[in-house]
């Protein structure tokens, strides 16, 4: 009988509906996410050694999105880390790109359903992105 680990998946999102809608679209692809309302208890977090990191902008606490992303990179810089934000404004995904983001996606009704996509694609077998 072969184990199958549930990848670790860290959601950072301050608003609890899209947490719930977040959550609703990821559980078929582990059953291993834990929810952070701020950076701080994120970073707090990542001995965890999280596959993903679906990371919102605005956050609660003193950190915002670019600020977490930062603390990621230095701690892991292989985590693959998602930005799924509403944050608009000249060159948003491009900055966060350079900082390590690996995907950048707009918060809206309609992505939800790529970003399991993109959170599956990431954590199956053979996709070679999974290092923990």
């Amino acid at each position: 009988m072969e184990f199958s680990q549930q990848p670790v998946i860290f959601v950072v999102e301050d608003n609890v509906i899209y947490q719930s809608l977040i959550a609703k679209e990821l559980e078929s692809i582990s059953s291993n996410i834990h929810f952070y309302t701020n950076g701080e208890s994120c970073i707090l977090e990542l001995d965890k050694h999280p596959s993903v990191i679906v990371l919102d902008y605005n956050l609660d606490g003193k950190m915002n999105g670019l600020d977490t992303l930062q603390r990621v990179r230095d701690f892991d810089p292989n985590v693959y880390v998602i930005l799924f934000s509403s944050q608009k404004g000249l060159n948003t995904k491009e900055v966060f790109l350079q900082y390590g983001s690996f995907d950048f996606l707009e918060k809206n009704s309609l992505s939800l359903r790529t970003l399991r996509q993109m959170v599956d694609c990431v954590t199956s077998p053979g996709s070679g992105a999974v290092k923990h």
